[in-house]
């Protein structure tokens, strides 16, 4: 189900670059990982500085290293600076599932970006790692990703277990 991504998958829309993240990306990455409206809706601690977006890029790129994971920085075609993120985690080899996560600095937000990149990312798990379907989890208090999952195909299914406050969404390829 999973491919090797030692050679990553850079991959475009139409005006966007999905690329690797790179250490170059942490005072971008300690930004979006320190805002508090999007931490609070994803159940996460804040970054506190440099240090926690290094330890994070870190992890990622050990995940990717491993197959475990795969995870994109949004960029705009003409520049390489980091306005979001989106990738597919927590792979299911026996039930062919992953699921899928983004976000977007403050900035960015309600200007199509993520209808421009979350159905290249799906398109990429269906067709490049074979997933059967994507799960994606948000908060029900998340109107405008659950919006988006909807417009994308996605299906709400059930609250999680974990969290009754926290909407499943489900595609099939």
């Amino acid at each position: 189900m999973i491919d090797d991504f030692s050679l990553f998958p850079q991959l475009t829309t139409r005006q966007l670059v999905l690329r690797e993240l790179d250490v170059t990306d942490a005072p971008l990455i300690h930004k979006l990982r320190a805002d508090e409206v999007t931490s609070a809706l994803i159940g996460r601690e804040l970054s506190k500085g440099i240090e926690d977006a290094l330890a994070f890029i870190d992890r990622i790129k050990s995940g990717i290293g491993r197959n475990e994971c795969i995870y994109w920085v949004i960029c705009f075609e003409n520049t390489s600076d980091l306005i979001g993120t989106i990738g597919c985690w927590n792979f299911d080899p026996a039930a062919e599932t992953a699921e899928i996560g983004y976000e977007l600095l403050a900035d960015f937000r309600g200007r199509g970006i993520m209808s421009e990149a979350l159905p290249r990312i799906v398109r990429f798990g269906f067709e490049q790692i074979h997933l059967k379907s994507i799960l994606a989890f948000c908060s029900e208090q998340n109107i405008s990703s659950i919006r988006l999952l909807k417009k994308f195909g996605f299906k709400l299914t059930s609250s999680a277990n974990d969290n009754p406050r926290q909407q499943v969404a489900g595609m099939l390829s």
